[in-house]
């Protein structure tokens, strides 16, 4: 999912862009109408001093040079007048050897275009129809005046503008970024707290330092932890107590076992290979115990350190059997993401039932491919025939009734997986020949 800091930054980008982008639109037109008025304006004037300096009699039409400005006089100028009175047509000298199309125009209308004119320039137009002696004759009167002369003016106006808008727009953008960047800092520290959490470094989220609107959401995690890690402990001494109750009883069985050895040897035999389960049941539950003593309830399991805990754990339990146990975890994977009790839980009874089985090697691997974690616990033992893999985490159920153990290690650790998501899979090892279990989570 997109972080709130990114999207932030694309949503407020997008709208500085977008506020820009209209503002030179609405600017760019605002401009160019203003430069369109100011031109029919100023030939406005033009058309009413040259209206003035035309003279129309019954017999004759003429324009006063002398009367208008100079700009008429320069060829090409940019200024430019013409007179149309059926045959007679009276030009500025500006014009030169350029003629203007003209529609003829009634006295009293007027008509605003735009054309090509001299030098293929584009030109604007005012005419207006004059008023005249002859029935059956009109007087079109024309002012021009080159665009291109403006439209340059109007471009480098625009040009300057443009730039200084594009740097307010990059100056906005940089100002977006730094002020999200300096926003979003304490959630750095949020972000560090969580670490250590997981790490196991600390118990609870050091609130000294946290903004007034994520205050609140700490509290109640910190809460939510004391309750979790009184409820753990609780658990643990439980069962601590439990197994230590229990050694007691199983002791004094032992000794009625061995009474009874002397008058029914092979009774005795079948109930001292029970007690033998259940006292290395209750081992492992006391080391157990005894290895998580110290978890925190929001670390996660951390490698290879508790890896290490739990071989030596094993070695323990399994000293009667010369089981080496090899080790391949990628150097990038540090923590996996499931609780740290939990994973002890789910390792420790994945390599629980490896030593069981395993002849003299067991390996656990753990690496990353295609954006996925796998841990894999395999071992040198018989192995599972394919028909029967499916059966292996069936509660209370087991394949050689021969072994000692009850039936509920690996169903334990399909539940563990299960609640975090993890797939599991059973297969023949193929480096040590006997079962290897896999988990994957993404």
């Amino acid at each position: 999912m997109m972080s709130i800091r990114l999207k932030l930054t694309i949503w407020l980008t997008c709208l500085v862009m977008f506020s820009s982008l209209v503002s030179l639109i609405y600017i760019e037109s605002m401009l160019r109408q203003a430069f369109h008025d100011s031109i029919i304006d100023r030939l406005r004037e033009d058309i009413t001093q040259v209206e003035i300096a035309t003279q129309i009699s019954a017999k004759d039409i003429s324009i006063n040079a002398g009367e208008l400005s100079s700009f008429y006089k320069p060829a090409y100028s940019g200024r430019y007048y013409q007179l149309n009175a059926g045959e007679t047509e009276i030009r500025s000298r500006s014009l030169w050897d350029q003629h203007l199309s003209v529609m003829p125009l009634e006295a009293g209308k007027t008509r605003v275009w735009q054309a090509k004119g001299p030098k293929k320039h584009d030109i604007q137009l005012l005419s207006i129809g004059l008023p005249t002696l002859s029935p059956s004759g009109t007087v079109t009167l024309t002012v021009a005046q080159d665009l291109s002369i403006g439209r340059k003016v109007f471009r480098e106006v625009y040009g300057t503008k443009l730039l200084g808008n594009l740097a307010m727009l990059a100056a906005m953008i940089i100002g977006i970024f730094i002020i999200l960047h300096q926003s979003f800092k304490p959630i750095a520290g949020v972000k560090q707290a969580l670490a250590k959490l997981r790490q196991g470094e600390t118990n609870s989220l050091d609130i000294s330092q946290m903004p007034a609107e994520i205050k609140p959401l700490a509290e109640t995690y910190n809460g939510l932890l004391e309750y979790t890690g009184v409820q753990i402990q609780r658990s643990r001494n439980n069962l601590g107590n439990l197994s230590h109750g229990l050694k007691t009883p199983l002791a004094v069985m032992r000794q009625q076992v061995e009474v009874l050895a002397l008058k029914d040897p092979q009774t005795a035999q079948l109930l001292d290979q029970q007690l033998q389960q259940i006292h290395n049941m209750i081992e492992r539950k006391l080391a157990a115990a005894r290895a998580t003593g110290d978890m925190l309830p929001a670390a996660q399991m951390v490698l290879p350190r508790d890896i290490d805990s739990l071989s030596n754990t094993l070695q323990k339990v399994y000293h009667h059997k010369s089981i080496q146990l090899k080790f391949d975890l990628a150097a990038q994977i540090t923590r996996l993401p499931i609780h740290r009790e939990d994973g002890m839980e789910l390792l420790g009874n994945l390599l629980d039932n490896a030593f069981k089985w395993a002849t003299s090697q067991v390996l656990i691997r753990v690496w990353p491919q295609q954006g996925r974690i796998f841990i894999s616990v395999e071992d040198d033992g018989s192995g599972v025939p394919e028909a029967q893999l499916d059966k292996l985490t069936r509660r209370g159920k087991r394949l050689d009734e021969e072994v000692a153990g009850h039936g509920l290690g690996l169903s334990i650790v399909k539940d563990i997986a299960e609640q975090y998501q993890f797939e599991i899979n059973f297969d023949s090892s193929p480096a040590l020949g006997g079962l290897r279990v896999t988990l994957s989570h993404a």
